[in-house]
């Protein structure tokens, strides 16, 4: 009868490697899976959150597209104003200067002439009374700083109008600025608008993965127990193939001897 061999240990250490490696296997699904379920809840969570702020967000863009169009027409207006009132400004500043004040000197003039007819009429009547020609020369001295007041109101009026037109090229690049913001917004608008669509894939693709995890990490452990197995299968019977067989336990008697 012969013993039953025992194998090397080099084949008991492989088996034992093969062991620590499934072990080893096991922990790292089972670390790789917590890590993925975080990952699933980190994304879901992202995934809530980004649908909450989709409203406000797309809500905010529609405000800011209709102050954007809102501002660009205010500030055609306001262009069209200023044009008008650097116009009449610029118009009243002509008149003020060479109309008004050339009238006044006229006034002045004439008043002072007229003064002078009323005191010559007036030596002719006696008696004592008020005389009209000394109120018709105060108007007329009262009246000879106009133009040239009249002239500067003129100048500055006309300085006014100038500044309001220096002032449209400004006005001319924020509405242009205004205007690419709200196209921008309106390029960008469909964007927000698909971001809470976007969203709600998202953590519905979330929960389908998470009803599936459990399933594919217990698929995962099964791999690695088989792998295992099959190298240890494998080894095992390599060195049943490869082993010498061994001696008999018994020596076979020789004919005729006895005891």
């Amino acid at each position: 009868m012969t013993a039953p061999r025992r194998p090397p240990r080099l084949v008991i250490g492989g088996l034992a490697a093969i062991v620590v490696a499934v072990v080893l296997g096991l922990v790292l699904v089972q670390r790789v899976g917590k890590t993925y379920r975080d990952g699933l809840e980190v994304a879901a969570d992202s995934a809530r959150l980004i649908g909450d702020a989709a409203g406000p967000i797309d809500q905010m863009t529609t405000d800011l597209i209709r102050f954007a169009d809102t501002g660009d027409r205010g500030i055609a207006d306001a262009r069209s104003l200023l044009q008008s009132a650097a116009t009449s400004l610029d118009q009243l500043g002509t008149a003020s200067r060479d109309d008004l004040a050339v009238t006044a000197e006229g006034l002045s003039s004439l008043g002072d002439r007229v003064a002078g007819v009323l005191e010559t009429i007036e030596g002719f009547i006696p008696g004592n009374r008020d005389s009209t020609a000394e109120d018709l020369r105060k108007i007329a001295d009262g009246l000879q700083p106009v133009p040239a007041e009249l002239r500067d109101l003129g100048t500055q009026l006309q300085q006014t109008a100038g500044e309001l037109r220096d002032a449209d090229p400004t006005l001319a690049a924020v509405a242009t600025s205004v205007a690419d913001l709200g196209a921008d917004l309106e390029d960008l608008a469909p964007s927000v608008a698909g971001l809470q669509t976007t969203a709600t894939r998202l953590v519905e693709r979330v929960d389908e993965a998470r009803d599936r995890v459990n399933v594919d990490l217990w698929l995962a452990r099964i791999v690695v127990v088989l792998v295992g197995a099959v190298l240890a299968i494998g080894l095992w019977i390599g060195w049943q193939r490869g082993a010498p067989a061994p001696p008999p336990d018994d020596v076979a008697e020789v004919p005729g001897s006895g005891p």
